[in-house]
């Protein structure tokens, strides 16, 4: 039964008309379309994009009213629902019963003796990277940063024994992309059926990774014990209550490409705004080195590491707060509701937008530095605990946060412990911020060869 509202309907401030001109303001620049928002509204915005209208928030409270205090008002928006790939249920879209049935199946994946056989990929494939620069190289570390997390991913899902061309991944994850563009503009499910380009391209990467997902589930229902793959966790998942079904195999191929969406990009993108802002701050770079000469003493990274490398975690978490890949998030209120102490009717697409509170200076002050020592133990930043929300909250914390942070944290260690990376322009990097915060052409740096002090 839908909650009571009070008496006062009044919505939220924000511009009034169809907006014609937002959708083409948002589908242009929707970082600048979000922050100017911001500045002239503050703390929530409500508008109308032809027959849908949003919210988007940016006050801590409020962005905790969504995610946690009045969840049950609100279900995942459409952005990963309509995307014509995903046919199940996931944990990256399901909502209710469907999503705790997932999350609770799909848990073990995530736990600490999985996560070991993940590591080990993550550092194969991290020294295969650092392996193929020489000193005084020009390279595209953006480029590099997702190709690396490509193949720690093919790997770390599918398994050593998978021949999976990387460029396969790409493909899935740029279809998948244009799917979620396509749930933005009007009559777009329309177009996603028309016998275009784009389409065509997004229905045979399907058909060849549903290839590969589905012999990769006959090999481990063949093989009960002994391998480690996500996709083996994820076939062999099961609640020890026996309440819960188990995963049929097109909910775990379904689960395998939202997380292939949802792994890949925001890790390269984090990578790659590390090694940026390592660039531009050399003080922040030496303490980090030094570090890494400490624990390491020239030899490779282990997931042991991870705990004693608490300034590489602090590295992370900064670059997280100041270019978060994943900056805003979608919720459809399914019920009128209450923000803020403004009315917003069933059916409004609610946005919560964190990268504006992170940047704020009076919740994070001197903001505009890049200061990793503010997420060390004796510097923990005093600020609302929904000002700086890089990973979502509440039961919606995403699953896959502990394998970002030890992937991170394991490639930033073993890279800075051989090169340093020198980012080329002086000029900040043209973004593209369609739902991920990522550079548009790439990264150009050079490579400078360094020796572990310890050595």
């Amino acid at each position: 039964m839908p909650r009571s509202v009070p008496a006062n309907t009044q919505l939220p401030p924000g511009p009034k008309g169809l907006g014609v001109n937002r959708l083409l303001s948002r589908l242009r620049n929707p970082l600048e379309f979000y922050e100017q928002l911001y500045e002239q509204y503050g703390d929530i915005a409500y508008f109308r994009i032809l027959s849908r209208n949003f919210c988007v928030v940016y006050g801590p409270d409020i962005i905790e009213e969504v995610l946690v205090v009045k969840r049950t008002s609100f279900e995942k928006g459409p952005m990963f629902k309509r995307t014509r790939i995903l046919n199940n249920p996931t944990s990256i879209t399901a909502d209710g019963d469907d999503y705790r049935r997932i999350r609770k199946l799909i848990q073990p994946a995530f736990l600490r003796k999985a996560m070991g056989g993940y590591a080990e990929i993550m550092i194969e494939e991290v020294l295969r990277t650092r392996g193929n620069w020489r000193d005084g190289d020009t390279i595209d570390i953006d480029a590099d940063m997702h190709q690396m997390a490509l193949n720690i991913i093919a790997k770390t899902f599918f398994g050593r024994d998978t021949e999976i061309d990387s460029r396969l991944v790409k493909d899935i994850i740029t279809a998948m992309g244009w799917s979620m563009v396509l749930t933005l503009i009007p009559l777009g499910n329309l177009v996603a059926r028309l016998p275009l380009g784009r389409n065509r391209q997004r229905d045979r990467a399907i058909e060849a990774m549903d290839r590969v997902v589905y012999d990769v589930i006959r090999k481990v229902h063949a093989e009960p014990e002994g391998r480690t793959e996500l996709v083996w966790w994820l076939v062999h998942a099961e609640d020890e209550e026996g309440i819960d079904r188990a995963l049929s195999n097109a909910e775990v191929r379904d689960e395998s490409y939202a997380m292939l969406l949802a792994g890949h990009e925001t890790s390269a993108n984090a990578l790659t705004w590390c090694f940026y802002y390592l660039s531009r701050n050399p003080a922040v770079r030496a303490r980090l080195e030094a570090e890494v000469d400490e624990v390491l003493g020239g030899r490779p990274p282990t997931m042991e590491d991870c705990d004693r490398l608490p300034y590489a975690r602090a590295v992370f978490d900064e670059a997280l707060r100041v270019a978060p890949p994943t900056y805003i998030v979608g919720r459809t209120a399914i019920e009128d509701c209450v923000l803020g102490g403004y009315h917003i009717p069933k059916g409004t697409v609610v946005q919560p937008c964190w990268r504006i509170p992170q940047r704020e200076e009076k919740y994070f002050p001197e903001a505009g530095e890049f200061k990793p020592e503010r997420w060390l133990k004796s510097g923990q930043p005093q600020h609302p605990r929904h000002a700086y929300v890089p990973f979502g909250s509440g039961l919606r914390t995403c699953i896959g946060a502990a394998f970002a942070r030890m992937e991170t944290v394991l490639a930033l260690s073993a890279i800075t412990q051989r090169w340093r990376i020198e980012v080329i322009s002086d000029e900040h990097p043209e973004v593209m911020a369609m739902g991920i915060y990522t550079c548009k052409n790439g990264l150009p740096c050079t490579v400078r060869a360094r020796q572990p002090s310890s050595s």
